[in-house]
C-alpha cells in the first residue's frame, strides 16, 4: 500500500474523468479495426445466432459444449434482430471495456495507492493486448472484466467481511468460470485462500468462521455454473464442468510435430499445424491412441468409427498423454516454452515477410511490456512478504492458476488479457514506489 491517507471511494468526477478518456482511447481502436468485428475466428456468433434463431446451443443443428456458454449466450440475448453484428460486439467490447477501466481504478484506491490509481487505470485503457483483442469476437474482454470485478470483489470482502459480499464474488466467480474454464483453478485456490487470510490460529473455534465464508463462497459460484452443468448432463449425459475443447488444447501443445518444431525450426518461425489436423482427422478410423501413427496417419482401417464430442475430448487427452510418455524430455521443454508465450514481451512474426510498420509496432509492444513488467517488479520487490497477504493476494493466485493452466494446455499472448488489470496494478504501485524513493533522496 502507498497511501494510507487518502479514502477508499474516489470522487464521482474522477471517476466521471476516468470513464470519459477510456471510452475515448477504445472508441478510437475498435473504429480503426472495424473489419476484424467481421470475423468469426471460434464461431462464437455462429454459436450465438443458432441459440437466437433455432434455440441451439451450438454452430450447426447439433448442440454442443466445444465452447464455453457465458459470452455467446450474452450475443444471443443482445441480438434482438437475430444477428450479432459486427456494431453489437463493438458496443458491448467497447461497455466491458470502459467498466473494466473503472474497476481498475476503483481496486487502485483500495490498494490505497491514491493519484496513482489514475496510473493503473491508464495503463488498462491504453494495454495493447487488451485494446486488440477488444475488436475480435472472443472472450478475453468480458474475461477481463470479470478477473477484475472478482478481484475488487475479494477486496471489499477484505475491507468488510460479510455474507452479502461473499456471496457476491461467488457469483462473479461463477460467470467467470462459465466464460473461461481456466477461471476454476482461481476458485479453488481463492477458496483455500479464504480461509487461510482469515484464520487466526488452527483452532477449531478460529476456523470456523473462515470457512464457513469460504463454503458460502464456494457454493454460490457452483450455483451459478450448474446451469451448464445440469444442460450438458440432460443433452449429452455428461455432467460436464467445463468444455470439450480441453482435449485438443492439450493435444495442440503435445504432439510430435510441434515438439519437432520447437527442437529444429529456425527462431523466429511460427508452427504450422496442418500434420497435426491431418492426425486428427484420421482419428475417426483407429479405436485407440496407440494405433494413430504419426507419420502416416493416412494408413489406418477405412471403417469410421463414430465418437460423440466428449469421446473425442478424451480421446484427444488419451493422444496426448501418449505423445509426452514418448517424449517427456520435449513435454518438458515444451512446458517452458508455453509459459514463456504466456507472458512474452512481444507478438511472434506471422509471416514468412512482415512489413517495417508491422515490425516496429511489434517492438514498441515489446517495450511497453519491458517497462511494465519491470515496474510491477519493482512494485513486487518492495512488497516483498506482502505480496502473500491481503489485497494483492487474489491476483497473484489469478497469475498462477493461469500460468499453471497454461504449462500444459496450448499457451499464447492473448491468453494473459485477464491478468493485465493486477499487473498495471503492479507497475502503477512501482511507479509510486520510484516516485517516492526520488523525492526521498531530493535534499
Amino acid at each position: 500500500m502507498v497511501d494510507d491517507t487518502n479514502p477508499v471511494n474516489p470522487r464521482r468526477t474522477a471517476v466521471l474523468l476516468v470513464a470519459t478518456c477510456a471510452l475515448l482511447i477504445r472508441l478510437a481502436f475498435i473504429m480503426t479495426s472495424a473489419d476484424e468485428l467481421r470475423a468469426d475466428p471460434d464461431a462464437y456468433r455462429a454459436i450465438a445466432e443458432n441459440l437466437r434463431q433455432n434455440a441451439i446451443y451450438g454452430s450447426t443443428s447439433s448442440p454442443t459444449a466445444f465452447r464455453p456458454p457465458l459470452y455467446p449466450v450474452l450475443l444471443a440475448v443482445l441480438a434482438v434482430s437475430g444477428k450479432v453484428t459486427p456494431a453489437l460486439v463493438a458496443g458491448v467490447h467497447l461497455l466491458f471495456g470502459v467498466i473494466t477501466v473503472l474497476l481498475t481504478f476503483v481496486l487502485g484506491h483500495h490498494w490505497r495507492l491514491g493519484r496513482w490509481s489514475y496510473a493503473a487505470a491508464g495503463l488498462v485503457a491504453v494495454d495493447p493486448l487488451l485494446l486488440n483483442q477488444s475488436a475480435l469476437v472472443m472472450t478475453e474482454t468480458l474475461a477481463t472484466l470479470l478477473a477484475t470485478a472478482g478481484l475488487l470483489a475479494l477486496a471489499s470482502w477484505d475491507r468488510q467481511p460479510s455474507m452479502l459480499r461473499t456471496l457476491m464474488a461467488g457469483l462473479i466467480f461463477g460467470l467467470a468460470c462459465l466464460c473461461r474454464p481456466t477461471f476454476v483453478p482461481w476458485l479453488g485456490l481463492c477458496i483455500v485462500a479464504t480461509i487461510v487470510s482469515r484464520c487466526s490460529s488452527w483452532k477449531l473455534s478460529a476456523l470456523l468462521a473462515p470457512t464457513l465464508n469460504a463454503v458460502a463462497f464456494g457454493l454460490s459460484a457452483a450455483l451459478v455454473i450448474s446451469p451448464w452443468v445440469v444442460r450438458n448432463m440432460l443433452v449429452f449425459g455428461v455432467p460436464k464442468l467445463t468444455t470439450t475443447h480441453g482435449g485438443y488444447t492439450v493435444l495442440l501443445g503435445n504432439n510430435p510435430g510441434f515438439y519437432r518444431y520447437l527442437r529444429d525450426a529456425p527462431r523466429g518461425t511460427t508452427w504450422d499445424s496442418t500434420e497435426l489436423a491431418d492426425v486428427w482427422e484420421a482419428r475417426r478410423y483407429v479405436k485407440s491412441p496407440d494405433e494413430l501413427l504419426w507419420k502416416t496417419p493416412h494408413e489406418v482401417s477405412k471403417q469410421p468409427i463414430h465418437r460423440t464430442e466428449f469421446e473425442d475430448d478424451d480421446f484427444a487427452y488419451s493422444l496426448a498423454e501418449r505423445y509426452i510418455r514418448d517424449d517427456p524430455g520435449m513435454f518438458a521443454y515444451s512446458c517452458i516454452i508455453r509459459v514463456n508465450r504466456l507472458w512474452q514481451l512481444a507478438p511472434y512474426r506471422t509471416t514468412g515477410s512482415e512489413s517495417t510498420a508491422r515490425m516496429l509496432m511489434r517492438i514498441l509492444i515489446g517495450c511497453w511490456y519491458g517497462a511494465l513488467f519491470l515496474l510491477a517488479i519493482v512494485a513486487m520487490s518492495s512488497l516483498r512478504s506482502q505480496m502473500f497477504g491481503r489485497p494483492f493476494i487474489w491476483g497473484l493466485l489469478l497469475c498462477v492458476a493461469f500460468t499453471c493452466v497454461h504449462t500444459l494446455y496450448w499457451s499464447n499472448m492473448r491468453m494473459r488479457a485477464p491478468l493485465m488489470p493486477y499487473v498495471c496494478l503492479l507497475a502503477a504501485s512501482g511507479m509510486a514506489r520510484i516516485s517516492t524513493y526520488l523525492r526521498d533522496r531530493k535534499p
